[in-house]
C-alpha cells in the first residue's frame, strides 16, 4: 500500500498527531503528509473539493498532461489502448 487517504475533525484530531502515530507504528514505512489548500486537495488521479457538508470529486490532471493516447497500429494490447479512451 502507498497512498492512503485520511478524513477527520480537525476539532477531535490533529493530524500531526496522528502522522507521528503512523511513524511510530511502522518505523521502517515513512508516511508523509499533504495537505489541502484552498479546500482542494489532489490525491492520485482526483481533486476532492470539501464543501460545507460534503465532499465532491473531479479528474486531477497534471500541469504537465499531454493528452496522448496509444496509436491503433502499435504492438500494445487492445485493452490498454482502450483504457486511454475510456
Amino acid at each position: 500500500m502507498d497512498d492512503i487517504l485520511i478524513v477527520f475533525d480537525t476539532i477531535q484530531s490533529n493530524i500531526h498527531e496522528v502522522l507521528d502515530d503512523f511513524n511510530q507504528i511502522a518505523p521502517k514505512l515513512k508516511f508523509t503528509l499533504e495537505e489541502e489548500m484552498d479546500r482542494r486537495l489532489k490525491f492520485l488521479d482526483i481533486t476532492i473539493q470539501r464543501g460545507q457538508h460534503q465532499f465532491s470529486t473531479n479528474i486531477y490532471r497534471k500541469p504537465t498532461i499531454t493528452d496522448s493516447i496509444i496509436p491503433n497500429d502499435s504492438c500494445h494490447p487492445k485493452e490498454h489502448k482502450m483504457a486511454a479512451i475510456h
